[in-house]
């Protein structure tokens, strides 16, 4: 920006310059001979040059100002943009929990997704939700091609300091449809057992769980019951 204000200043003082040494010339060479008509015309003349200076100058003065524009506007653009980022950050969060306590499955969000009934009764228990090792992970992708499903997401769940002989857990999992079929399995000493569903609705998969482990949701064409 400096620079810019300097570059305008220069361009006035050279214009200005030269509109003193031009008056100059012309007024000597009037002075030293020359009739009334010659002095009309080269006051004309004169006239005509300032008008055409001052013209030109307007002309760079304007383009020096869009320059300037155009630079704000990439400035300004360039703040949105950053600021924009952010926002799909705060979108992001209003969508998993504040603790990022959650699994990102191949884009498929996965989370406790509301209140879990520990025990029977409703509770203020929170699961920690948590990726599981590759070597469950592509254990689990092998379940599901045995299901002839697809695996929608995979994640391991834990409760520090808190125990239950039976929890129903509301899981947020991005992406399921109403209607679809959803067989969750969880790792039980190296077998996977088929978990009981107790519901499927949009982006949520309410599971009956008695142990903490590594789960896997698949997606399959009907309800099916595996072991192994």
């Amino acid at each position: 920006m400096k620079r810019i204000l300097a570059l305008t200043l220069s361009m006035v003082m050279l214009i200005s310059s030269s509109l003193c040494v031009f008056a100059a010339e012309s007024t000597s060479a009037t002075t030293t001979g020359g009739d009334q008509g010659s002095l009309s015309r080269q006051v004309r003349d004169l006239m005509d040059t300032v008008e055409k200076m001052s013209k030109d100058h307007e002309k760079e003065t304007q383009e020096l100002r869009n320059a300037i524009a155009e630079l704000t506007r990439a400035v300004n653009a360039k703040g949105s943009h950053s600021s924009g980022g952010g926002g799909s950050k705060q979108t992001q969060a209003a969508s998993t929990p504040s603790n990022s306590n959650y699994v990102n499955f191949g884009g498929t969000v996965t989370y406790q997704g509301g209140k879990i009934e520990i025990n029977g009764g409703r509770s203020n228990v929170t699961f920690t939700i948590a990726a599981p090792s590759s070597s469950v992970i592509s254990s689990a992708g092998t379940l599901a091609g045995k299901v002839g499903g697809t695996l929608v997401s995979c994640i391991s769940t834990s409760s520090p300091g808190v125990g239950f002989k039976t929890a129903k857990v509301n899981f947020y999992v991005g992406g399921v449809q109403n209607g679809d079929n959803i067989a969750v399995y969880q790792n039980q000493n190296g077998t996977w057992v088929q978990l009981p569903v107790v519901e499927i609705r949009q982006d949520h998969v309410v599971v009956n769980m008695t142990r903490h482990g590594d789960i896997a949701f698949v997606r399959v064409p009907v309800l099916a019951s595996i072991t192994g």
